[in-house]
């Protein structure tokens, strides 16, 4: 049960109160990158785990308070083009204002006609990423080179963000983009800084480890520290900085831990344990489960699927080793009351959901790639099955 703090007074919080900071982690990319011998680092983390807060609210401020240019790019949405958002935000790196203030206006800021100066600074143009179509122009090639130069110095190595960087490569003519970046980084080893990271450990593989691909080699790859229970301890409070629900330490994080660590889902349980504090913890949990589902199309997703590609799902959503020997089938058989598919059969489905990026490998073997959506797979009725 949840107690309640009759005393306890409201203060106004930012939503930067509940950034939890990996500041140890933050320490280590940077000394790494500002202070030893490799130019890039490729991070891996699960979807929805923090990457993008590590990289805009831990790691470049960091950078930026040690006297280095930072720039953020995400490619998760790249448009028609991710060199159309490389332009736009090396553009913006070389404007006044800080790293802060540019991420906070990303939302509001980006159109498909934008304004930019030309690379020696001296005048502006128009570019219109409705014509980022097709195999990318040399001109716009040859900015993205000037731009690295101009970003680049000789005494505080510039930080370069790339966020899902593996969706590069899923964009047309994506190797010619690929090719110019890792050119133009090469040409300046000593001055330009670069973190890339993914939510698919076979798509940054793909990138950095194919002998034929641009980046071989480019990144030491890294893998995104897990929570561990002092996020919980933050969360817990900042939600008692803003609520007069109590959550006992004890509880919270029985809970964080019976969440698996999720960041997101933790924070989204504290939130409907301050509006609905009578919840029960079971409730509660299926609530915020339910809310996230609808939020990132989980249902849809799901009704997409046949019977043998909710089968394979259920089966790596609960890690079950040699899902084509005999532990598979036996789960297959308490699962659907029937008999198993055909080898065949489940590899066609591995493959289908392979191409609907519900499936990535981890360290050679099939997983799901998003947390959320494996947690919400196990708990599936049979029915559905």
């Amino acid at each position: 049960m949840h107690t309640f703090s009759k005393t306890k007074k409201v203060r106004i919080m930012s939503k930067a109160d509940w950034h939890y900071p990996r500041t140890v982690f933050a320490e280590k990319v940077y000394s790494l990158l500002a202070n030893g011998p490799i130019q890039g680092v490729s991070i891996f983390g699960p979807r929805r785990t923090g990457k993008t807060r590590f990289l805009t609210h831990d790691l470049a401020p960091l950078a930026e308070d040690n006297g280095h240019r930072v720039v953020y790019a995400s490619l998760w949405q790249t448009l028609k083009s991710p060199l159309s958002i490389l332009l736009y935000e090396f553009d913006r790196a070389l404007r006044a204002g800080s790293f802060i203030d540019r991420v906070k206006s990303i939302a509001s800021d980006i159109a498909p006609n934008f304004t930019i100066k030309s690379p020696d600074g001296t005048a502006e143009m128009e570019i219109d990423l409705s014509k980022f179509n097709g195999k990318a122009s040399k001109e716009h090639l040859l900015l993205l080179d000037q731009y690295c130069e101009r970003l680049a110095s000789d005494s505080k190595p510039a930080f370069l963000l790339f966020d899902e960087f593996q969706e590069i490569e899923k964009t047309d003519d994506s190797a010619t983009v690929i090719a110019a970046l890792r050119t133009s980084l090469d040409k300046r080893a000593d001055n330009l800084v670069a973190v890339f990271t993914g939510s698919s450990q076979a798509g940054l593989r793909q990138v950095f480890s194919a002998r034929q691909a641009p980046f071989f080699r480019f990144a030491t790859p890294i893998d995104l520290p897990e929570m561990d229970d002092k996020f919980a301890e933050h969360q817990l409070k900042a939600l008692h900085s803003v609520s007069k629900v109590k959550v006992e330490m004890k509880k919270a994080l029985d809970i964080f831990h019976r969440l698996n660590r999720n960041p997101l889902f933790f924070q989204r349980w504290l939130m409907k344990v301050a509006i609905y504090p009578d919840l029960s913890e079971d409730l509660s949990i299926d609530a915020v489960q339910a809310d996230l589902a609808t939020e990132f199309g989980f249902y849809k997703l799901w009704l997409e699927l046949n019977p043998n590609q909710r089968i394979v799902a259920r089966l790596l959503a609960m890690r079950i080793d040699k899902i084509y020997g005999n532990s598979g089938s036996q789960f297959i058989e308490d699962l659907t009351k029937s008999k198993p598919p055909t080898k065949s059969a489940l590899q066609a489905a591995i493959a289908r959901l392979s191409r609907l990026g519900i499936l990535d490998k981890w360290e050679g073997e099939w997983r799901i790639g998003d947390p959320l959506f494996e947690s919400w797979i196990k708990d599936r009725p049979t029915s559905e099955f």
